[in-house]
């Protein structure tokens, strides 16, 4: 009897799970590791996407025309293969365009935008329908980890002013001025191969993929990450998910 209990408990040793280790994900500004895949970066972190008419995207329902502009594009895409988009940067407004073929970014003039802008709202058949909610199947969240940063020399000026309050009110107040984000490891399902990569984010709407069903078939999607904090790094920018160039 006794050895049929410690059989038992070797085995059920045995089948647990070892949990799965996530740090050696990359950060998507960094790369990614796939043997068939590569990341191309089109805008790095630190700047926020606009809306070709101009518009930031929100969640408030208390907004003016919330619902309007969140029917706006943030990209639009031409036969030509050619994306445009709009963002800020420090309060300014910069158009630009990235050919996917040859992988080149190029800024725009203000004109060269109205003449997309219009293009767009007279629905031109030169536009390629570029939404592409279907693509959140293929996307996967893995594992989060929330954080909370303060430096020390912030903490220490805390302490310092609240000397003489309690320990939990010190400790409130770190709180209140501390960095609150979350890392999230995430895993996209491309046609030939699963990717993994994390980010930093502090938003609940914190990625959208562009692109179509044609495009995903072979290998390309485009990836946005939101970005409203600029207090600590890989936590925003435009990507594009490419199938490696042969060398």
């Amino acid at each position: 009897m006794r050895n049929c209990i410690l059989f038992l408990l070797v085995f059920i040793l045995s089948c647990k799970k070892t949990p799965e280790d996530y740090s050696g994900y990359p950060f998507i500004d960094q790369g990614i590791q796939s043997k068939k895949y590569e990341i191309s970066t089109i805008l790095p972190s630190k700047v926020e996407l606009l809306t070709i008419f101009g518009h930031r995207y929100t969640e408030d329902p208390r907004a003016l025309y919330v619902e309007e502009i969140k029917q706006m594009p943030l990209v639009v895409y031409d036969k030509s293969n050619t994306l445009y988009f709009r963002y800020t940067n420090n309060h300014m407004i910069n158009d630009f365009k990235y050919n996917m073929t040859n992988h080149i970014i190029d800024t725009l003039s203000s004109e060269a935008m109205n003449v997309v802008r219009n293009s767009y709202t007279n629905k031109e058949d030169k536009f390629i329908n570029f939404k592409f909610p279907v693509a959140e199947k293929y996307y996967t969240v893995l594992n989060e980890e929330n954080h909370s940063e303060i430096s020390e020399e912030k903490r220490n000026r805390i302490l310092k002013e609240y000397k003489n309050s309690s320990e939990e009110i010190k400790q409130d107040i770190i709180k209140t001025f501390s960095i609150r984000y979350t890392t999230l490891y995430v895993e996209l399902q491309m046609p030939e191969e699963k990717i993994q990569f994390k980010f930093n984010n502090d938003l609940n709407k914190n990625i959208e993929f562009f692109g179509n069903e044609e495009l995903y078939k072979k290998g390309y999607i485009y990836v946005y990450i939101y970005n409203k904090l600029s207090m600590f790094p890989h936590s925003g920018g435009l990507y594009l998910v490419r199938p490696k160039e042969k060398k």
